[in-house]
């Protein structure tokens, strides 16, 4: 079979040359997705938080270039929540709640990343259909209004963004502003569990179950609620996603009170390895370090 030279492509026109950058950033994105899979089986804490900024900025850059693409949108948002989450809150619970600037200094870090998560998730949420990006600076109702017209396509953009504008809000519980907008984020992981409730390992029935124990029934939470969905994600993860029993015992146990829930739930999580799951080995690596702590802070949490 006969191949045109490289240079005869240039006289082909631009329609060519699109076609030619479409599939680079087709075939680009695949390889990003299917390696995304090798840091979540990644055993070495260390060497994975050491290469999650370097990997972050690499995707931004392909983002940048695609912006509409949706498995950088998807990374992206997925990348800075999670080094989010991972690392730099596990930072934070280790400087303890006393006010310095150090810690002060962490929030805003940890903050930023969540609010760029939050802005990349909508983008991936409406890139089928646009308007929640406006919605989302109304009111609750326009979010609402726009969250019924989007399909399970949606679900994961609805994912990160809600669990990373919440998680913003819970760095900032005394910032009224952003506390007012907890609504919408609870409405976009409602929206996400109702499209796909096992999308990222079961994640939107987590974040709404640390959602609604969080909170507690005085102040709108739904104990009760949160309880069985820490159970569905448990169940369906046959006790293998280690972070789910840990989330369970820091906010539904600590927050109920119930002090046997919570140590058995611990004791579990550092009595079972993590690499009962490989293909989530870093989630477990990061739940045992956690479980460790809080059974170290069981007295002062009860």
């Amino acid at each position: 079979m006969r191949r045109f030279p490289f240079f005869l492509l240039a006289l082909l026109g631009p329609g060519c040359a699109q076609l030619q950058y479409k599939l680079a950033v087709s075939s680009t994105a695949e390889v990003l997705r299917r390696g995304a899979t090798s840091l979540e089986m990644e055993p070495d804490l260390k060497l994975a938080r050491d290469a999650l900024p370097g990997t972050l900025k690499t995707i931004d850059s392909f983002l940048a270039a695609a912006p509409t693409q949706p498995v950088f949108l998807t990374l992206t948002a997925q990348g800075y929540t999670q080094y989010a989450f991972g690392f730099l809150e596990d930072d934070l619970e280790e400087l303890g709640s006393r006010d310095t600037p150090e810690r002060r200094a962490l929030v805003e870090r940890i903050t930023g990343l969540y609010d760029r998560a939050t802005e990349v998730g909508v983008r991936l949420a409406e890139v089928d259909k646009k308007g929640l990006g406006v919605a989302m600076k109304k009111d609750l109702g326009a979010v609402e209004g726009e969250l019924k017209r989007l399909g399970k396509k949606a679900a994961p953009g609805l994912y990160w963004a809600g669990l990373a504008m919440a998680s913003a809000i819970n760095l900032h519980r005394d910032d009224v502003d952003r506390v007012a907008e907890l609504p919408k984020a609870r409405a976009l992981l409602e929206r996400a569990y109702v499209l796909d409730s096992s999308y990222a390992t079961h994640g939107p029935a987590l974040a709404l179950g640390v959602m609604l124990a969080a909170q507690g029934k005085a102040v709108g939470g739904d104990p009760e609620r949160a309880k069985k969905l820490f159970e569905e994600v448990i169940a369906a993860t046959g006790g293998r996603y280690l972070m789910a029993k840990v989330l369970y015992a820091r906010f539904y146990g600590a927050v109920t009170l119930d002090r046997e829930l919570f140590d058995a739930q611990l004791k579990n999580v550092l009595g079972t390895p993590a690499s009962v799951w490989p293909e989530q080995r870093l989630a477990n690596e990061l739940a045992r370090r956690r479980a460790a702590r809080y059974v170290k802070q069981g007295d002062d949490l009860f």
